[in-house]
């Protein structure tokens, strides 16, 4: 791996790299999907899980589109596919798990700089998500996207981070799991970035580690 160039604000993604939100999803598929399943299919409660799972593309895919396709192969009628991605978002959040290196590198490096969290997604989960891993305090500032109406791999919300922290794109570094959205995302808009490829997918990319806890060795 290169050595990062120097910066002054480390900020994260927050989904797949600080907290695992597949093991949450899927425990809580696990746990409600079965109240949406007709009768004569509820014994397809773990097909219907693994379907999900499957179209949600590890958080890439909208969860409205991925639960459009649930309602219609399992003929969901108790409510729509809008109905039930509405009432996720109102639970979402609510199970958090932490990957076990979070705390011990964030600690390490809130002696070194400062730090910002920014993530896509709906205010009322994502903000649920941050206050119940309950290292929020650690971090000088959290965007979520939904708040600004931006999207990453959108630049401007990149732009924003750095207005709110009053820094220039030089003096950041994004740390995420997603290549398009995090990594090229923040590089088009002149920061720096750090590939974060938890799951070691097939990469060219040089800037990258499977773990933070491996990354105190460069920052």
């Amino acid at each position: 791996m290169q050595r990062v160039i120097v910066m002054k604000v480390i900020v994260f993604d927050l989904d797949n790299t600080l907290i695992d939100r597949q093991k949450a999803f899927t425990e809580m598929l696990k746990d409600r999907i079965e109240l949406t399943l007709p009768e004569d299919k509820k014994h397809l409660k773990e097909q219907a899980v693994q379907d999900i799972l499957m179209w949600d593309d590890n958080g890439t895919v909208s969860r409205s589109v991925s639960f459009k396709k649930y309602c219609d192969k399992y003929e969901v009628t108790c409510m729509t596919s809008e109905e039930l991605s509405t009432y996720w978002t109102t639970i979402s959040g609510s199970v958090v798990y932490l990957f076990d290196d979070v705390i011990d590198v964030i600690t390490y490096l809130k002696a070194k700089y400062r730090l910002a969290i920014l993530t896509n997604g709906s205010p009322i989960s994502q903000r649920r998500k941050l206050e119940s891993t309950g290292i929020l305090n650690m971090f000088e500032l959290s965007v979520v996207s939904g708040e600004v109406g931006i999207d990453k791999p959108d630049p401007r919300i990149f732009d924003v981070m750095c207005e709110r922290l009053n820094v220039k794109p030089q003096d950041c570094l994004y740390i995420g799991d997603n290549y398009v959205n995090d990594v090229l995302g923040a590089r088009n808009a002149g920061w720096n970035a750090i590939y974060l490829n938890r799951l070691r997918l097939a990469s060219d990319e040089t800037q990258m580690s499977d773990s933070l806890e491996k990354l105190k060795k460069i920052l």
